[in-house]
Formats: structure tokens, sequence, C-alpha cells
């Protein structure tokens, strides 16, 4: 970390760019090292409830589109597609190819070891370092990948624009640039505005491919229905909230995604968007209920009864993931879907 502090002593970089250095910076960004499993966890790894309520709409869609192709952007460790391969592979009867995208180095050779067992004649694995996909169908799935991606910020003040970015100098610091850029007129002085440029580049790359060779995309993320022109970043340290720059290289970053920007992106390849509906909404439309309901009469003691109790409350909580959590589903073809519908 040195270095970086001594080159941000001489230079301001863009926040996008800080945030990048501290979570996929090489040995020492978060996303490289072991620790991002004390910072927070994800709804796969709440409950394989979740991963089967994902099986379940991907098994409705699969009785029309035969789809042979899954791709999970940002896998961590695998435990959704884990869940996935292992309910869906039950219901069909032609072999699926499951690619799974990982920058992390750390965490590509966790998904090898955790998946590779479920390899078949059925089943066959990829894990890739690069986003380089076949000229074939896919349904890509990202659970809270977007926010996971660096972002910019931008603010309106005294009637101009100002880029925020990161120096050092006794710590770690904000400062603002005087930007000579215009967006649009309806906002007014103290409006945030957020961009995320790797964001929009993925979106841009799997909608094209949607549109060339058919398929779909399932984003789950944190973020309201329509994002406000307010700073929403954030840094989670030890699963409680911190300041971005109160524990550097230790700390997740993490911000609300804006769907209606990934709509608006997929309208450009003119796909069909369906949500976003919240987390909540999905699970009990595809059979979180009736699952648990399940589980819970096997159960061999109440201590598992207890625990899968807590596991669907914390998915479906609407003072929590259940409200917080968006779903969003992006496709080239129509879908019958009751979620997403009503």
């Amino acid at each position: 970390m040195l270095r970086i502090k001594n080159y941000l002593k001489k230079n301001q970089v863009s926040l996008s760019r800080y945030i990048n250095l501290c979570l996929y910076q090489k040995d020492q960004g978060v996303y490289q090292k072991k620790t991002i499993g004390k910072h927070f966890i994800t709804a796969p790894e709440v409950s394989q409830l979740f991963g089967e309520c994902v099986s379940i709409f991907f098994l409705l869609i699969l009785k029309k589109h035969k789809i042979k192709n899954f791709c999970e952007l940002g896998p961590g460790n695998g435990t959704l597609m884990k869940d996935i391969i292992r309910s869906i592979q039950k219901f069909i009867d032609y072999p699926l190819t499951i690619s799974l995208y990982e920058k992390s180095d750390y965490y590509r050779n966790l998904q090898i070891r955790n998946l590779n067992n479920l390899k078949s004649e059925k089943i066959k694995l990829n894990f890739l370092s690069r986003f380089k996909l076949k000229r074939k169908p896919y349904f890509f799935i990202c659970n809270e990948f977007f926010d996971a991606l660096p972002i910019n910020q931008f603010e309106k003040k005294d009637n101009r624009w100002f880029e925020k970015r990161v120096m050092f100098k006794n710590g770690f610091r904000l400062v603002d640039k005087l930007i000579n850029v215009n967006f649009s007129k309806k906002f007014v002085n103290g409006d945030i505005i957020e961009e995320s440029p790797l964001s929009n580049l993925y979106m841009k790359i799997i909608c094209n491919h949607i549109k060339k060779y058919g398929g779909g995309l399932l984003v789950f993320d944190y973020g309201p229905f329509k994002k406000g022109n307010i700073d929403t970043l954030q840094a989670l340290y030890r699963s409680k909230k911190c300041g971005i720059f109160d524990h550097p290289f230790e700390s997740d970053i993490t911000y609300h995604v804006n769907f209606e920007q990934m709509i608006r992106i997929s309208n450009k390849y003119k796909l069909k968007s369906y949500g976003p509906i919240s987390q909540r909404k999905f699970l009990f439309y595809h059979g979180i209920n009736e699952r648990f309901t399940k589980l819970s009469e096997n159960a061999e003691s109440s201590k598992i009864t207890k625990n899968l109790e807590k596991q669907f409350e914390r998915l479906t909580s609407p003072y929590g993931m259940g409200s917080l959590i968006k779903c969003l589903f992006i496709s080239n073809d129509n879908i019958e879907s009751s979620a997403f519908s009503i």
C-alpha cells in the first residue's frame, strides 16, 4: 500500500480508480484476499432456498427455450451455481455448459475446488479469468455483481459540475475537480450523479450477446426501483458500515446500482426487460414457501427447523434483503412469469 500512498501524494485519481485498487489490486485488493467473508454475506450463502428458487425460474423458461449455456459473473464461493446445478440437472435430459467468470485468482481456485466434483456427462464447467464467450445463447446470472464494480461521482455546486477524486495527504481524502461537462438541466445544486463505466461496459457486452444469440440476464442487486441523485457509496468492514477511507484495502466498497440505467442500455439493443421487482416477491413467486415447508417437515431436529426459519426470514424480510435487493430480468424473448407481470 505504501507505493500507492506515495503515488497519490503527487497525483489525484478518479474515485473509480481508487475503488478498483482497493478491491482488485493484485495481492492487496479485498477480493484478492481471504477476508471478504468477514464483511458481508450474500443470499446464496444464507440458504439453499435462494438458489432453488432461481432454479425454478430458469426451469420454467427452459420448458420453452432450451438454452444449454449458463454464465455467472462474480460467483464468489460458487454456492449459487452449485445449488442451481444440483436442482436443474434433475429435470433436464440434455447437457449444460456452465461458465463462471471470476477476476480474483483466490475465488476462482475456490470455485474450482467447490464445483469440480459436479462435473459429469450432463454438466461441463468452464472457469474463466477473461469474459470471453462462445457464439451461443447464454443465461447470464449476476448476484451482487454490479454493486462491486467501481463508480465515479459528480456533484453540482454553484451551478457547476465537480468530479470527486482521491488523493493522499495525511490520509486518503476526496477532492473536488471542476469539469467542463454539463449534465441534464433537470439537476439542481447538491445533486450527485453516480456512474459506473465498468457496469455500463458489462451491460453492453451482455446485451449485445443476447441480441445476437439469444438468452437472458438475471440480476439481483442492492438498489432502489428509482435511484435518486444522492451519495450511496459505502464501505463494509466486518459486517459494519464505515467510510471508504476508514479501512482502505481491508473493507468492501459498494453502492446502490442503477436499474433504470440497465434498462436504458437494454432498450438500445431492443431487448425486453422484466422488473425490477423485490427479491422477496421473486422468491415467493418461485416457491420459497413450499420449499421451506418441505425442508421443515423433513428436518431431523428443532435446531435445524429454527435455522431454516432464520434463513427464510433473512431472505424475505421486508426490512432487509427481501426489499433492499431487487431483481431484473432482460431477454430477447417474451417470457411468461407471474412474478414480473403483476
